[in-house]
């Protein structure tokens, strides 16, 4: 169990990471219109090792609070919002480490991350698999090692990270971790994601052929599944979103402000002193504000559980009870926030007119990449959820990575039988 470090102060944080920050706005427009992979934007987060950010301070990380964490990815998303979720599946395997791990697996990954490596992530099987099903294997190899074979989708970060975890099936079909260099032979990561937003987060194809694996790199045999920390990844989503929603109010007003330009339908002589489109960016502030107000809420209520898990244990009532209300906590975000942000990068073309539309200025990659990090993890499954729970008392369900997407096994079963034509027709 670990205990609470003596966490830096929100000032101290900022003054290391808004000058980096502002460092990644400046080319922002010019990387979404050439495609320009992060490398060099993560390699300068690296150098101040903002992945350590949750590390223990004994460990040699800033032991930052979780409402410390999601405050400093939503600036980061105002600054570009690739990057926050391609850091997501790294956040949420120290967060992993930090909870569930041996002390001496702990200690070994925890310090590495302390010098600025990064996790990637391999979760998903491709599209064609049944859901829960894996089909990735670490099997026995005759040099004494293991062999890693498989292909996944959606490996977000992967391309910019220096450690992959694997999740995969060993030779008896227990799900297991594994954790392999990137740069392993075997290894090939190919940007291929073709979503029309978020295009810079390397969110492409990860394939592992005869990758040596050695024992010190597998985890998770027969370990119990548990609650803890599964809202975690998508509270990054939200934080994304809520980073968003602080770039367009950032960029409407800026542009507002030096707009020469008016109707002769207006209402005042400049776009700034019209009541009208006052409101506009009034309300499309209103909701950057609001959009953080509620993640950094959830990211409380996250604090309380591990705070729970922290003091009375990871089994104990209290802990349960704290990570169900943290659950539900980051389900309400994503149901208002979802429609909140998409509604406000879509206002900010009301604001500013005809001038927006320019492709050059790329205004269009706020909804574009709202409306991509939206479409992780459905909102509108989640108010059902909330509502059965008040109802009910039945708490949402546990995240499981690798578990949340493919196709239901009774329809995978259907199509593994190949009709005759004949049969077909008839």
């Amino acid at each position: 169990m670990s205990s609470i470090d003596k966490r830096p102060r929100d000032a101290e944080l900022l003054a290391i990471f808004q000058p980096i920050f502002e460092r990644i706005r400046r080319n922002a427009v010019s990387r979404e219109l050439d495609r320009t992979l992060l490398f060099e934007e993560v390699g300068w987060l690296r150098e101040q090792r903002f992945g350590a950010l949750r590390v223990p301070v004994a460990l040699g990380g800033y032991g930052a609070s979780l409402v410390q964490l999601f405050g400093l990815l939503i600036e980061l998303g105002a600054a570009d919002s690739n990057l926050p979720q391609s850091l997501r599946l790294h956040f949420h395997r120290v967060e992993h480490l930090i909870v569930h791990s041996e002390r001496e697996k702990q200690k070994l990954w925890l310090e590495r991350v302390a010098k600025g490596d990064l996790f990637g992530n391999a979760t998903t099987e491709p599209s064609d698999t049944p859901i829960s099903e894996v089909r990735t294997r670490v099997v026995p190899h005759a040099d004494g090692n293991y062999r890693l074979n498989g292909r996944k989708m959606y490996g977000t970060g992967s391309l910019y990270a220096q450690w992959i975890p694997v999740v995969a099936v060993d030779h008896i079909g227990r799900r297991i971790t594994v954790i392999v260099p990137s740069d392993r032979k075997g290894v090939t990561l190919v940007d291929d994601w073709g979503g029309f937003g978020q295009r810079l987060t390397a969110t492409g194809t990860s394939i592992f052929e005869d990758v040596i694996v050695y024992a010190n790199e597998i985890s998770g045999r027969d370990k119990p599944i548990t609650r803890i920390g599964s809202g975690f990844p998508q509270l990054v989503h939200l934080a994304t979103l809520a980073g968003i929603a602080a770039a367009a109010a950032r960029d409407v007003t800026e542009r507002v402000v030096a707009r020469r330009r008016i109707y002769s339908t207006g209402s005042g002589d400049l776009a700034r002193n019209d009541p009208i489109i006052q409101t506009e960016v009034g309300k499309i502030a209103a909701a950057a504000s609001a959009a953080r107000s509620i993640v950094l809420g959830a990211a409380a209520a996250l604090q309380e559980a591990w705070n729970r898990w922290n003091e009375d244990g990871e089994h104990a009532p209290t802990t349960d009870e704290a990570y169900v209300k943290s659950d539900i906590a980051i389900a309400s975000a994503q149901v208002v926030l979802v429609p909140l942000v998409l509604g406000a990068t879509s206002q900010l073309f009301d604001a500013l007119s005809a001038s927006a539309i320019d492709a050059k200025v790329a205004l269009d990659r706020h909804w574009r990449n709202a409306r991509a990090v939206s479409s992780h993890n459905p909102y509108l499954y989640k108010a059902r959820q909330i509502g059965e729970f008040y109802l009910n008392g039945r708490p949402p369900p546990i995240f499981i990575a690798g578990n949340d997407v493919g196709l239901s096994p009774a329809v995978a079963d259907a199509y593994s039988v190949v009709a005759s034509p004949r049969q077909a027709v008839s």
